[in-house]
């Protein structure tokens, strides 16, 4: 058995720039997984590095003769929705030239909606639901066999005529330092690039789920919905499997711009203190991003000198709304901090040449005019480095999602712009273009000061901080309006 990591040529999350690529990490954990268990040959093709045509992929597919390949991302920063669409076009493509090919789907978005995904999708064999390592381990041993049993493989979608079949949920992995380390090798890690100007770049995973689970968020559609309680159940790879992760990609692949995808890095204080043991003891040079909560910066507000002196140039907090009652309505009532914590925090990094990037979002059924003024006003104050603005989008299998289908709320099924720029459903005041103008008269407005354009530019002894600042500020006008 051959199996084929695929990455079928697409485009970027275009708030990153016009050519931002990295390593898919799903491939990368779940290959490194089968090969460690020996159930099939591994390889991965990732035609928007290579900068392959849907013929020039038939082409290599073709020389490479796999039995199976395997398509889906984790991450909403690939495009938003618009992988669903592009992978399912690519499995059209690839069952029109080999029939016989099998065709296996996992990750976001069609983990939360398995059922109407294969049930409209005839090009799609096998679709994984939730955690896919065990479940696309148990797939190619019973595949190998004339007649397979796949009743008994937990967490898996398939079509058994014409019916649509889903198996039992499989319970998330609780160990996730057991797993082998990503495999890199098969991926051309020369050819990624971040934010259009940062070289040597790529991007990890370590943990998986969020205590946070806020009703909005993109990760709802990498879980079964059958089990929506996994996803408040928060795991990550010890600090020392990270700093070993960082020094393969680093002296290894070459890699010296690292963005750490976790939605929850520094959940676990532990994990931090040894990581910073770790990489204190090594000689790399990479610098690093990461994404967390700002309750859990606050808490480690000690580390803060020895993150910058590790390499650490820049995290990412949630600032999402502008007041309390907002906060409690998205599920972070339990966060305790005020607009005057979050200031002192960005200042906090800021005296330590540790930039930051604030997300917030508009689009909320309750929005206004003022409601959305007054929230850009409190994110203005609080002055991160970025602010992030994003359009509420309802990402398959979340709460926000179910909750716009039961009130008829979404407009469009585009998939291909769900991607947090474009509007997708009204307010209750505003209209989608209404809604789209003042979220992108904000944004102009937070990139086109002079004394923040200053300071990024020379305020910040990385250069990461201004380039990454850079490709924001160019697509501030990418808001739908």
């Amino acid at each position: 058995m051959k199996l084929l990591f695929l990455t079928p040529p697409m485009r970027n999350w275009v708030r990153w720039g016009q050519k931002h690529i990295a390593c898919n990490p799903l491939h990368a954990h779940l290959a490194a997984f089968v090969r460690e268990r020996k159930v099939a040959d591994v390889d991965a093709l990732d035609c928007r590095a290579l900068e392959l045509s849907q013929e020039e992929m038939l082409e290599r597919i073709r020389a490479l003769a796999p039995d199976a390949v395997f398509l889906g991302t984790r991450l909403v920063t690939d495009g938003g929705a618009s992988p669903v669409v592009f992978n399912l076009e690519a499995m059209s493509a690839l069952k029109e030239a080999f029939p016989r090919l099998i065709t296996i789907l996992g990750g976001l978005g069609v983990s939360a909606i398995p059922k109407e995904i294969i049930g409209l999708a005839p090009q799609l064999d096998y679709l994984l639901i939730g955690e896919a390592e065990w479940t696309l381990v148990e797939l190619l041993e019973e595949l190998k066999k004339d007649a397979p049993s796949l009743r008994e493989i937990r967490g898996l979608a398939y079509r058994d005529n014409d019916e649509v079949q889903l198996t039992p949920p499989r319970p998330p992995m609780q160990n996730l330092s057991a797993l082998p380390m990503p495999a890199y090798d098969l991926f051309p890690m020369s050819r990624y690039i971040g934010f259009s100007q940062i070289e040597h770049y790529n991007e990890a995973v370590t943990s998986r789920g969020c205590e946070g689970a806020c009703s909005f968020c993109y990760e709802w559609g990498l879980i079964d919905p059958r089990r929506s309680g996994d996803f408040f159940l928060h795991r990550t790879r010890s600090g020392k499997l990270v700093a070993d992760e960082m020094e393969l990609l680093n002296k290894i692949h070459g890699v010296k711009a690292l963005n750490f995808m976790d939605d929850d890095f520094n959940s676990d204080r532990q994990k931090m203190l040894d990581l910073l043991d770790e990489l204190e003891k090594r000689d790399l040079d990479i610098q690093w991003f990461f994404m967390g909560r700002a309750r859990n910066l606050m808490r480690d507000a000690d580390l803060i000198p020895r993150l910058r002196r590790a390499g650490c140039y820049q995290v990412l907090f949630g600032i999402e709304a502008g007041t309390d009652e907002e906060l409690a309505n998205i599920h972070k009532s339990d966060e305790r901090y005020t607009i005057d914590d979050l200031k002192g925090l960005v200042q906090l990094l800021r005296n330590h040449d540790i930039a930051t990037v604030g997300t917030y979002m508009n689009g909320f059924w309750e929005d206004d005019a003022e409601k959305i003024k007054y929230r850009y006003r409190i994110v203005d104050e609080i002055d991160p480095d970025v602010a992030v603005l994003m359009l509420l989008t309802p990402m398959p299998g979340s709460p926000v999602w179910r909750q716009a289908l039961r009130d008829t709320r979404i407009e469009t099924l585009d998939l291909e712009n769900w991607d947090a720029i474009h509007t997708v459903m009204p307010t209750r005041h505003l209209s989608r273009k209404e809604l789209g103008e003042i979220s992108a008269s904000a944004n102009r407005d937070f990139f086109s000061r002079p004394e923040r354009i200053e300071r990024i530019r020379n305020g910040y002894s990385s250069p990461y901080v201004w380039k990454k600042f850079a490709t924001y500020q160019a697509a501030a006008e990418l808001i739908d309006r």
